[in-house]
Formats: structure tokens, C-alpha cells, sequence
């Protein structure tokens, strides 16, 4: 008893591999585009006290420093060193000084304080800027869609 075993011509072969190399080019076309990209919202928000600031569409991000004497006048003290708030201190009692952070049309009261001596407005100034600085970082960061300011 003789039985007869044929093996597949070598056209059927090149056509199974042909199939194979063409399902595989259309997997990895198909999978080409996952995970590549990630897209993230540019909803921003800054929370202070309570408050809530949509950062999202903000094109300018500032600080503006003002001293309020105690007659009313309202002094610009965001470029003065030392000597001269120590001179606008010694001129008057205390000074009502006011730190904003300034978000195009809009400012955010960041600290309010009665101040008398030097050292206390330097732990204000101090503070403010970190909370700039902060700011920035936050800003810069893709991924990070809210900041707690403290």
C-alpha cells in the first residue's frame, strides 16, 4: 500500500507569505498613530482663598506692588530698593502695603498688610515672588491644570 504525499507547489507559498507581509504593513500602519501623540487640555486654574482664576486664555502674566499712605495717595513701590522703602518708612508710621498678580485685565489681591519696619515688607516680597515663580512653573507645565496657591 503506497500512499502518495504532495507537497504544496511553490506558488502557494509566495502567495501565503504575500498575504502575511500585506496583514502585517496594514496592523502597523493601523497602530502607527496610538500613543505617539498626547494632547492636553489647556484649561488652567489658579486657586487663592476661596477664589477661583481661569488661567486658560490668559496672554500676560504681571505684579504690581502699591504702598497706600495714610493720608490716601497710593505709591508705586514695585521698583524700589531698599533704601527707598526704608525712606517711604521712615517718612510715615505704617504703609498699607498692597501685592497683586496681575492676569491681563484682571489682578488678584495675593497680600495685604499694615507694614512699619523693612524686614516685614522684605517676608512679603519674599513670598510674592515665590508665589510668581510658582506661577510660571505652573504655566509652563502641559500637564498640570491647577495650582493651590498658598
Amino acid at each position: 500500500m503506497n500512499t502518495t504525499i504532495s507537497l504544496p507547489r511553490h506558488r502557494d507559498f509566495s502567495l501565503a507569505r504575500h498575504l502575511a507581509v500585506g496583514l502585517l504593513l496594514a496592523c502597523l500602519v493601523a497602530l502607527g498613530g496610538c500613543g505617539g501623540t498626547k494632547v492636553y487640555s489647556t484649561d488652567k486654574t489658579i486657586v487663592y482663598r476661596d477664589s477661583i482664576y481661569n488661567m486658560g486664555n490668559v496672554q500676560r502674566i504681571g505684579s504690581r506692588i502699591d504702598g497706600q499712605l495714610a493720608d490716601g495717595t497710593t505709591v508705586n513701590m514695585t521698583n524700589m530698593d531698599k533704601k527707598a522703602v526704608e525712606g517711604l518708612l521712615d517718612d510715615n508710621d505704617e504703609v498699607m502695603v498692597s501685592m497683586y498678580v496681575e492676569m491681563d485685565d484682571r489682578e488678584m489681591v495675593y497680600l495685604r498688610q499694615r507694614v512699619s519696619r523693612y524686614s516685614d515688607y522684605n517676608k512679603m516680597k519674599k513670598r510674592h515672588e515665590g508665589a510668581l515663580k510658582d506661577i510660571t512653573k505652573f504655566m509652563g507645565d502641559k500637564k498640570k491644570t491647577q495650582l493651590k496657591l498658598k
